[in-house]
């Protein structure tokens, strides 16, 4: 099988569009048409469905598609591990953390990578923890921080840091609360992520079932802590979060009572895929960036 069809292939797939993907590839279109039909002839089983607007995948376009991405993801590690015999990273390098922490750490992290390891590409993706979690476990992001439980599966996890989680509201909402306790934390009126959402999950074991304070269920963290800022209600989050912010004098952070919840964060990899040389610059570099932030953020290093 052609490395270069498979790779013609995700275009067309992810463009949805044989004329699309032939203008980005510049190739003709009828050459890439006869390139999908040498890999259903070879597959025995056609790939796409044609119509006005464009192609859709059948189920085995969908199973290739997935096999299309491994497969080159694969070639290209291998590549990048030949020139990384060097000794100087090189290649890709595709992080996701949640957007909590990719607000602090992307526009640090970047200058430095760029700086420190000019042949590193670093890709960045802001996503939640689910949508994070499934897409290391299926090769597409090399490192991923992510909450730490028991339910990581097949990844390797490395303590990252840990940091406490409070009451976010408008600078003057926070300010005119009284002394924060149990009882007025069940009054206020909160915006939170959905339930599907790992941080919901964290909402509900800190104030039970919030259906009666909730004013909206926003899975956006920009446009949570936008609504928050115009005093529509508050969100329990980490600080860093909000650091920007809180310099700013628009957001502030206030304690939870005692015992504080904090949430436990790792840095993880698939335990089928071990770490480029360019993934281990990454990692230290994040590293050294997480014990620099530690005391602005409030966040305990591992």
């Amino acid at each position: 099988m052609n490395l270069a069809h498979l790779s013609n292939f995700v275009r067309i797939a992810e463009a949805q569009s044989l004329s699309k993907a032939a203008s980005i590839i510049r190739i003709a279109q009828p050459a890439l048409s006869r390139q999908v039909k040498t890999l259903e002839a070879e597959l025995g089983a056609p790939l796409l469905v044609r119509h006005a607007w464009g192609v859709t995948l059948t189920p085995a376009g969908q199973s290739l598609l997935e096999s299309a991405r491994r497969i080159l993801r694969d070639v290209q590690q291998a590549q990048e591990a030949i020139e990384a015999l060097e000794n100087e990273p090189v290649g890709a390098v595709t992080l996701g953390a949640p957007s909590s922490l990719a607000t602090a750490l992307y526009p640090r992290l970047l200058p430095r990578i760029r700086q420190k390891h000019p042949k590193v590409r670093l890709r960045l993706i802001d996503a939640l923890s689910g949508g994070l979690h499934q897409r290391t476990l299926a090769g597409e992001i090399d490192l991923a921080i992510l909450h730490n439980d028991r339910s990581l599966g097949p990844l390797a996890a490395a303590p990252l840091l840990e940091e406490p989680l409070g009451l976010i509201g408008s600078a003057a909402a926070i300010d005119a609360l009284p002394p924060l306790d149990a009882q007025l934390l069940a009054s206020l009126p909160l915006i939170a992520p959905t339930g599907s959402n790992r941080s919901r999950k964290t909402l509900e074991a800190i104030v039970g079932d919030p259906a009666g304070q909730l004013v909206a269920e926003v899975d956006c963290l920009p446009a949570m802590l936008q609504m928050v800022a115009a005093g529509m209600g508050f969100c329990i989050l980490p600080y860093s979060s909000i650091e920007a912010d809180a310099a700013r004098g628009v957001l502030a952070f206030r304690s939870l009572p005692a015992p504080t919840p904090a949430r436990d964060m790792v840095l993880v990899h698939a335990l089928d895929r071990p770490p480029t040389l360019a993934a281990h610059a990454v990692e230290a570099e994040l590293r050294r960036l997480v014990a620099e932030l530690a005391p602005r953020m409030r966040w305990a290093v591992a």
